[in-house]
């Protein structure tokens, strides 16, 4: 998969412009502040249908503007294809894909698949387990359109189970209804559970072998799914789930929110046998944030028979100079769209570079 051109019209500070990206690494340089990152930000905007840095759509309209718009086209094996993301200070956001208006955000999955690493992700390392579930959820969400319904339906039915909770008078009261939230929940929670499972287990080698080379062998990386849930099979674990609810209602109620379920599900990390979500050095935490999202690549090649196009947003700086060096050559195939902030050692780069350079919000292409 690759994107051949990006425009953008008011989004951020970026003037109004079209960039057209080389097949294999681009490599945007500028000092900070000089929209980078913007750019970068509004590929995967395109992705995800949200910003990976806001959850405020208004914070991506430039300044004394009412709306901004970015599209990106692309190509990968099925053909080409073009999405458009329109943004209203006063109206919801809109999205079309060729041109055809989407009616929910669940029918842009799949068609750029994107993968985003920025100094900021190694909170899915060091940070809580939200921070995990949102990396899975991402993940499945591209490469398969059911997990991101049943995601939505699974928050929706828990949002309702919690607002009973909230205005039951007693446990018993609360039982008379809400039983049919917890059976939506368990079925729902199930398909979210396996697929998790599924997921882990697959990215599982990818990860031990892309931490493995980028350590040179010195660290050893394992990861392993977690949840209150048990079973195998979705009968199994749907079962399972309905039971832990009914179980939990008493002190859900003395809670006033739901206390088990796949809400609270999280990788756990250890490196060389020492968990390292809690007592990781700052390098082994970016080394391992580093090698789940080279085990994405690999994930979503295997599902979609292509890479992603694999953004790196102001990454280099974090790595050592072997770091860098295997994730630049990591494969001729993979499109990279990397900002840098300085300039990058010709050592490093493969042949046939694109450069450009942004300043005020400009993107030039630069000859070297």
């Amino acid at each position: 998969m690759k994107v051949t051109e990006i425009t953008v019209y008011d989004y951020r500070n970026l003037a109004r412009q079209k960039v057209i990206p080389h097949a294999g690494l681009n490599i945007f340089v500028g000092d900070n502040a000089q929209g980078k990152t913007n750019l970068a930000e509004s590929v995967y905007l395109c992705c995800i249908g949200k910003s990976p840095r806001t959850d405020r759509d208004k914070d991506l309209i430039c300044w004394g503007k009412d709306a901004a718009r970015v599209t990106v086209k692309y190509a990968c094996r099925f053909g080409e294809g073009k999405i458009s993301v329109t943004l209203n200070s006063g109206a919801k956001k809109q999205v079309t894909v060729n041109s055809v208006p989407i009616r929910r955000m669940g029918e842009l999955m799949g068609y750029l698949n994107c993968i985003y690493f920025s100094p900021n992700e190694i909170k899915i390392i060091s940070q809580s387990p939200s921070e995990r579930r949102r990396f899975m959820d991402i993940d499945l969400c591209q490469t398969d359109r059911n997990y991101f319904y049943s995601l939505s339906r699974l928050n929706n039915a828990l949002a309702q189970r919690n607002n009973l909770l909230k205005q039951a008078v007693s446990a018993e009261q609360a039982a008379q209804t809400i039983f049919v939230w917890d059976k939506q929940i368990a079925e729902e929670g199930a398909r979210v559970i396996l697929k998790r499972k599924t997921f882990c287990r697959n990215l599982k080698p990818l990860a031990q072998q892309s931490h493995s080379a980028v350590t040179d062998g010195k660290e050893q990386l394992q990861l392993e799914y977690c949840t209150q849930i048990k079973g195998e099979t979705l009968a199994e674990i749907t079962q399972e789930y309905l039971g832990v609810l009914q179980n939990n209602l008493e002190k859900d109620f003395q809670l006033r929110h739901t206390s088990a379920g796949c809400q609270r599900d999280d990788i756990a990390l250890t490196v060389n046998g020492v968990d390292v979500r809690n007592f990781g050095s700052q390098g082994q935490l970016r080394t391992a944030a580093l090698a789940l999202k080279l085990g994405e690549l690999q994930i979503l090649k295997q599902l979609t028979g292509e890479y992603p196009v694999l953004i790196l947003d102001d990454v280099l700086s974090e790595l050592d100079y072997d770091r860098q060096k295997r994730l630049l050559c990591f494969d001729p195939e993979l499109q990279i769209l990397l900002t840098s902030a300085s300039e990058i050692a010709p050592a490093l780069l493969p042949p046939n570079c694109k450069f450009f350079e942004i300043a005020q919000g400009v993107c030039r292409e630069k000859d070297v």
